[in-house]
């Protein structure tokens, strides 16, 4: 079930916020530099270097960051779709690290609607690790945005700091703009497909067959878990991988992620 209420022209900002799109050299080597800090490797190994990230924006694509003053606290890029689709990828987005949680992830993904509104773009997807608690829960919870596949290894081996030795699978969202901003409230309902039971997972995808709502638990840092128990980690992905990927084949469909953890998904009539 899905509780609506008018979506806001944008999120509330804080005086010290300004979000804007980036310009110049000095500010895509400024991005590029953070964007390397927040996954932990050296600049010459960043996601985006300053050229591409030079050229995304030369090009008309979303390349924008959240100052506080002169310092740039956040990021976020975006590449449009084919032409026709009223479409764009946001490919990237990262908050400095002594800053996370502070609200410029969210202050930024609201300047990205406002932005793509403004050029027409009615649907953004983008990708991210479904063991991240966190971003299912904002992703999900608080945007409203639909899953729409499951891509196991999307990326091959990564060697950055935040996925080196882990499998870099993602989960396909898409924010659809158009739309009345949704507020999830669908309580946990059904068995739970996928638990935790002594901090490793159990999988008993048998008890989704006769019902029309499940549960799939993850750990709530799965980060924390990497660096304590890397084994226990690569356990909860494969299990996940394979709980999501059966059932979204199947026709269920995820309708909330809640505070504790659990993916609450329903049985598509």
């Amino acid at each position: 079930m899905l509780m609506t209420t008018e979506a806001p022209s944008s999120t509330p900002l804080a005086a010290s916020m300004e979000l804007r799109p980036l310009h110049g050299v000095e500010e895509m080597v400024a991005a590029s530099e953070l964007l390397a800090q927040i996954w932990k490797v050296q600049n010459a190994q960043s996601p985006l270097s300053p050229e591409l990230l030079t050229a995304f924006a030369h090009a008309g694509n979303y390349v924008a960051g959240g100052f506080s003053g002169h310092e740039l606290m956040a990021v976020c890029i975006g590449f449009f779709y084919p032409p026709r689709a009223n479409a764009l990828h946001s490919h990237i987005a990262g908050v400095r690290p002594d800053a996370a949680g502070t609200g410029w992830g969210s202050a930024l993904k609201y300047h990205q609607r406002d932005w793509c509104l403004e050029r027409g773009v009615t649907r953004v997807t983008w990708t991210y690790d479904p063991l991240v608690a966190r971003n299912a829960y904002f992703n999900i919870h608080k945007l409203g945005c639909d899953v729409e596949v499951y891509l196991p290894d999307f990326y091959g081996s990564m060697s950055d700091g935040v996925n080196y030795g882990q499998h870099s699978d993602r989960l396909m969202v898409a924010w659809r703009l158009e739309q009345s901003q949704t507020q999830r409230t669908d309580e946990r309902q059904g068995p739970a497909v996928l638990r935790s039971v002594g901090g490793r997972p159990q999988l008993d995808l048998k008890q989704a067959a006769s019902v029309s709502r499940c549960t799939l638990e993850i750990p709530t840092d799965i980060e924390a878990l990497r660096r304590r128990q890397p084994e226990a980690a690569i356990d909860w992905r494969l299990a996940l991988r394979r709980a999501l990927d059966v059932l979204l084949q199947e026709g269920w469909v995820v309708v909330d992620f809640d505070r504790q953890g659990h993916y609450c998904l329903a049985r598509s009539i």
